[in-house]
């Protein structure tokens, strides 16, 4: 039922964008409530393209931003892999598993994800960050972080007023 509630609002949304854009946000927040996301104030923009995981544990704060494909990903079952190549299976409970599987993001307040970007599991960004397009990033962001790259490094600070970076 949660899951059509989501697609019933993010119907909603997208026939809203044309009206408000203030409208589409709170549509959009809705949807995304609906299957376990945790908004922090309100955000800037979500854009209808992006992918967001929707196995719960991710936390968006006050004005952050994601762009147009970007990806924010809370789980991962590549570590079964490691088991499977190895040929042997291990003998633990669902809790264990998902301990390994899943891990939440958090994405800082007034943050931007850019266009294509992919947050991996576990991803913590910092307040006011720029993830720039195509950037993947894994672990923690510090709070004025300008990234870019696969894998991503930082490139500057966004309280810096050098102009080449804008």
């Amino acid at each position: 039922m949660k899951r059509l509630l989501f697609y019933f609002f993010r119907l909603l949304a997208f026939c809203s964008r044309a009206i408000s854009h203030k409208l589409y946000i709170s549509l959009i927040v809705q949807a995304y409530q609906f299957i376990g996301v945790k908004f922090v104030g309100r955000p800037a923009s979500l854009d209808l393209s992006a992918y967001i995981d929707p196995s719960g544990g991710l936390t968006i704060e006050e004005g952050c931003g994601i762009s147009v494909n970007a990806i924010v990903l809370i789980h991962d079952w590549s570590f079964l892999r490691r088991y499977k190549a190895r040929n042997i299976m291990p003998s633990c409970d669902r809790n264990t598993f998902d301990k390994q599987a899943f891990r939440s993001v958090i994405l800082g307040a007034h943050s931007l994800v850019g266009a294509g970007a992919i947050v991996l599991p576990g991803s913590i960004i910092g307040k006011y960050c720029i993830i720039g397009a195509g950037a993947v990033i894994k672990g923690v962001i510090d709070d004025y972080s300008i990234m870019v790259g696969n894998p991503a490094k930082k490139i500057g600070d966004t309280r810096d007023s050098n102009y080449r970076l804008l």
